[in-house]
């Protein structure tokens, strides 16, 4: 399990607005924007916005006065308080100044509502329509491009790039039915126009600072007539006191496009794995991770690959530990389960040893829904 894609650390608390106004289009000195912020109860207000030229948010916190006012400040710290941006309502919009810090002079802003017929669709691909109003603005005027060609285990991939963000991923171009590629297509670049957007977002925490960082790695790790599985390793600095990195792998049912559970390779529990968990995607035995999966997983990893569960190379870290093994974080290969670990900040070079391998025949003894169609 990787903790910041699951809680949204790239973006940051404050981006992450808990209720969304409408989005609002316009110029800041004659630059074109795209803004938003909401209203709390209390009449404080957080919000974001971007210059169409640069995509990168910067983040807005502030106050609306009685008058309906709103008085923000950008990018500010925890203890700073200053008023670069006020707003005032006018007809079906907002007019106002802006003033930043190493400002000569204030400049005229004035914002209209985006219109949803403004928004790019269609020219950007799959999935495009499915972000929300903010980001898809966002992204008017991004184009992927074609990165190159792959042949791996029998299938052809295509590579795809978008410039700014540097972004890269592949699309299926040969090994399956043409209506099969079409929909694990849409799959792959609708999460590519997501990781773009979380990469722009991401630039907001680290301004400031030369250390802003967003590097992602697609590695396929094995396609199948039944499944497609690959890794998703990125390196972030979003700002905060350290970077972030990790695998979040991607593993698809072929037939559906379903995002694949441990249980459908793997299973260990009672009764049938079908019913493992409820409508929700939640495990209906809560117990059945830490005092059934978990320390399965780290006695037959004992049995396996004592020497690296010992630290005999001179290691220091705890893989005895039942809880560091995440059932979140696996991915197929050729040869079996790999199975990631997940340790606390101070350790987190132990996380995803490439050792943890659970070999097919292994699995095969305790199968989940799909492990008869796999190698």
């Amino acid at each position: 399990m990787w903790v910041w894609k699951a809680v949204g650390l790239l973006v940051g608390g404050m981006l992450a607005l808990q209720a969304r106004a409408d989005v609002w289009q316009g110029e800041v000195g004659g630059a074109p924007v795209v803004m938003e912020w909401s209203v709390n109860d209390d009449g404080t207000v957080d919000g974001r916005y971007f210059y169409r030229k640069y995509h990168s948010d910067i983040a807005l916190t502030g106050t609306r006065d009685k008058q309906g006012v709103l008085r923000l400040g950008e990018n500010l710290g925890y203890d700073e308080s200053r008023v670069d941006l006020v707003l005032r309502s006018e007809g079906n919009g907002w007019v106002g100044e802006w003033r930043g810090p190493k400002a000569k002079r204030a400049l005229p802003v004035k914002l209209s509502l985006l219109a949803k017929s403004e928004l790019p669709g269609a020219a950007l691909g799959a999935g495009i329509d499915e972000l929300e109003t903010y980001n898809r603005a966002r992204l008017a005027g991004l184009r992927l491009k074609p990165a190159g060609y792959q042949a791996f285990q029998g299938y052809r991939l295509a590579w795809w790039v978008e410039p700014v963000s540097k972004i890269r991923w592949f699309r299926l171009e040969s090994g399956y039915p043409a209506d099969v590629m079409a929909r694990l297509n849409r799959i792959l670049e609708k999460r590519q126009w997501r990781e773009v957007v979380d990469s722009f977002e991401c630039e907001a925490g680290a301004r400031g600072t030369d250390l802003g960082n967003y590097e992602q790695k697609v590695i396929p790790r094995l396609l199948t007539r039944g499944v497609l599985s690959m890794s998703i390793e990125t390196e972030v600095f979003c700002g905060g006191a350290h970077p972030d990195f990790g695998d979040a792998p991607l593993n698809l049912e072929v037939a559906s496009g379903r995002v694949l559970q441990l249980e459908d390779v793997l299973w260990l529990g009672r009764g049938k794995p079908q019913g493992a968990r409820d409508d929700n995607g939640q495990l209906r035995d809560d117990q059945y991770e830490r005092k059934v999966l978990q320390p399965w997983l780290a006695s037959t990893f004992g049995r396996l690959y004592p020497r690296e569960m010992n630290n005999e190379d001179g290691g220091d870290c705890n893989y005895r530990d039942p809880e560091v093994w995440s059932p979140s974080n696996w991915y197929l290969t050729p040869k079996g389960v790999q199975i990631g670990a997940f340790f606390p900040r101070a350790e987190k070079a132990c996380d995803d040893p490439g050792w943890s391998l659970l070999p097919w025949a292994l699995v095969r003894k305790h199968p989940g829904t799909l492990t008869s169609r796999l190698p």
